[in-house]
């Protein structure tokens, strides 16, 4: 009778307290799955961020130049546009190309390494009076300065850009056209770059040379 007593009396303060600790138990519960929901974001954002780490890590790669291309023309039975190694030479291009019986590779520098869109002419036998140029290297100019003179035959852009009235797109375009048919066999050869005419010769044939 005591304990059905002591029930009766406190049954609201039982059932109060097993509320609230239903709740707590409820609530507890509820904070887990949201930590493991917050772990579970948190692991996507760092795996997300990896991924993008990777992915730009292959882009650059990608972006990394592996191969240029070089149009082979002239005395070759093979002439067209090749597609070789970054660190290829001429020789490589010229293997490819298969060089005509007829070429002349005396003025061919088949060393160089090979840059993207670079032109190679093979000129052929009889093209060029490599007599004529022995001549002129051998001849002195009628000009004598005190300062070193530019070999337009061998000169680099820099070097040619520090001519009076050359700037980059002429000297690019003397670059070419010795890369297309040969060398300067005498300074007024130069004449044939557009833009370069009888008044700029003038003031350029103190200061170049085709030694």
């Amino acid at each position: 009778m005591e304990i059905k007593t002591f029930f009766e009396q406190y049954k609201f303060y039982l059932a109060g307290g097993g509320l609230f600790i239903g709740l707590v138990i409820v609530l507890f519960i509820f904070m887990k799955e949201d930590t493991v929901a917050i772990e579970d974001i948190s692991m996507n954002v760092s795996e997300d961020i990896e991924g993008s780490e990777v992915d730009a890590k292959e882009a650059d790669l990608e972006n990394i130049e592996t191969t240029v291309y070089v149009e082979v023309k002239g005395a070759v039975n093979s002439p067209g546009v090749y597609e070789l190694p970054v660190d290829a030479r001429v020789k490589n291009a010229l293997d490819i190309a298969n060089v005509s019986e007829n070429a002349d590779l005396l003025t061919v520098n088949q060393s160089k390494k090979l840059t993207d869109e670079m032109v190679i002419y093979i000129p052929f036998k009889g093209e060029i009076n490599h007599e004529e140029i022995k001549h002129a290297m051998t001849v002195p100019s009628a000009v004598e300065t005190s300062e070193a003179k530019v070999n337009i035959n061998t000169a680099s852009l820099d070097e040619l850009m520090t001519l009076n009235g050359i700037g980059e797109k002429k000297a690019q375009t003397i670059i070419e056209y010795r890369e297309e048919t040969g060398v300067f066999m005498k300074l007024e050869d130069i004449k044939n770059i557009p833009g370069i005419g009888d008044k700029t010769f003038l003031t350029l044939e103190p200061h170049i040379t085709i030694e």
